[in-house]
Formats: structure tokens, sequence, C-alpha cells
């Protein structure tokens, strides 16, 4: 299935762990603005984790269902920039993804049909001077300018076998009797806890007789539930005691009211958690 993006308007939305702080975020703008004056540039976030990859996979996993057909993504979380790893461009779902091949759209690929997958290597649709740093203003940017502006994917390099793409080997959560283990996938700007097990998963969460999360490298259990931050629980109002909840991505999560339950409870990505349910 071979498809480009070329709306009157197109959206090329950025996730990178650049921050604010340089003008990293405006070159890669105003590269898109030369390409495609017409485009509409959204940032998702340019505060993920520096190098942390699972953590950028996570937030694009979050955020991507919530734009249009047709939106082009260039994702930069980059630690292998100037290596081996390929800058690549997937056609996946009804969306484009760029950016390098080391994980970062493990779950896309894990949840959406693949249409096709090339590796950036054609110059013409590239800056005319290649950085070793910098390959999201340079490669990745520009490609996805000129998706967005009708460009196949064909044309800006050859296909690659979507089998061959990076995933992150963090684990899929898994049963163990009555326990499900599983670990932190991220930790949000709150410093609540997202762990890896999918609300799906757990249908009863907030009506079984008993549950038990715990971080047993701490010999940490959390027992208390909350739909919402602000509820008491047995008309006592504690912001200090961290409590388990549904976190709005999907994901089973552990938070402190006003407070971090990362910094509290001193745990952070990837650390394990198992999680004891009692069926109705």
């Amino acid at each position: 299935m071979e498809q480009s993006a070329s709306p009157k308007h197109p959206i090329i939305a950025f996730m990178t762990d650049f921050g604010l702080g340089d003008g990293d975020v405006g070159v890669l703008k105003g590269v898109v603005l030369g390409i495609v004056p017409d485009a509409h540039a959204i940032d998702i976030t340019h505060d993920v984790a520096p190098q942390h990859v699972a953590s950028g996979a996570w937030i694009l996993a979050a955020s991507y269902r919530y734009f249009p057909p047709g939106t082009v993504y260039v994702c930069v979380v980059d630690p292998g920039v100037g290596s081996t790893r390929r800058p690549i461009a997937v056609h996946a779902g009804d969306w484009f993804f760029v950016g390098p091949d080391n994980g970062l759209f493990s779950y896309v690929l894990a949840e959406q049909p693949i249409h096709q997958a090339v590796v950036l290597s054609n110059p013409v649709y590239q800056l005319l001077q290649i950085s070793s740093t910098f390959h999201g203003r340079d490669i990745f940017t520009p490609a996805a300018a000129h998706i967005a502006r009708g460009i196949p994917l064909t044309e800006l390099g050859p296909a690659i076998d979507p089998a061959t793409l990076q995933r992150l080997n963090n684990g899929l959560p898994k049963w163990e009797g009555a326990h499900i283990l599983a670990h932190v996938l991220h930790v949000d700007h709150f410093g609540n806890l997202i762990t890896s097990i999918t609300l799906s998963m757990v249908p009863h969460l907030f009506s079984s007789p008993l549950i038990e999360l715990e971080f047993p490298d701490l010999k940490v259990t959390i027992t208390e539930r909350r739909r919402f931050f602000s509820e008491n629980v047995d008309g006592v109002e504690d912001e200090q005691r961290p409590f388990i909840y549904g976190d709005s991505s999907g994901y089973v999560g552990v938070a402190i009211r006003n407070g971090s339950a990362a910094r509290t409870l001193g745990v952070g990505y990837g650390a394990a958690v198992t999680l004891l349910i009692e069926e109705k």
C-alpha cells in the first residue's frame, strides 16, 4: 500500500528530547516551512528525558492516535546519532513516522499495520550538508516535509522489511498465577508512575475485593485505589499516601495526590512491578 500525505495544510508533529533552552526546535520548524510553507507544525513535546528512547516511545504511543490521518511525525530521541543505526520513514496505520530506527516506534509498530518502511538515503530530500550530530535538522525533518507535500516514501530511499525494524526489548506484562509481572513504563511530569499493565488486563481493578501492587525490589506494597486524584478514601484526605489509579493513557498507574510518587517511593523507569488482584 503506497500512500503519500498531501493535504492542503499538512500537519507535521514533533517529539524530541531537545528541550527548549536552545534554538533546535525553532530550526526544525524553519526547515519545514522552507519546504512546505502551508504546513502546520505542532509540538507533542520536546521534554522527553534526554536519550531515553523507551520514554519517548511511550509518549508517542499515548499521543499519535489523536492526530488526523496523514499526520507526519518527526520523532528524535537519538543517542545513536552518527552511528550505524538507520534513519527511517514508516507508513503505519493512517500516519507517517520519521526518525531513528532504535525502538522509538515500537508501540506504533505493534499496534498498527505497517504499509511501508524505507531508509532515508536519497540526498535529494535532505539538506545539502549533513552534520554528524543533528540528523533531526538535516535528514529527518526534510524527509517529513517532503512526505507532507506528497512525495512517496519510495522516493526517499530503498524499502526495508518491516520485520527488521528495531523494537524495544522491555517485555510485555504477563500473568503468573494470580499475579501480573510488569514494570514501570513511564514517569510523567507530575511524578506519576505508569506501569506496563493495561487497564484491559484488569477490568475489575476497582471492583475486586483485593488488590496489591508491589515494587518487589523496594518491598513496597500499595493497596489503596482511587478513581480520581481528589477522591478521599473513608473520608480521610491523605496527600502523602500512594494509590493505584487508571491513567488516561489506558495503563495502571501509581500516584500521590499533590505529590510525586516517583520521588516519594524512589521508583523510576524500568522498575519491576507485581500486581495481585483477586477476581470478583
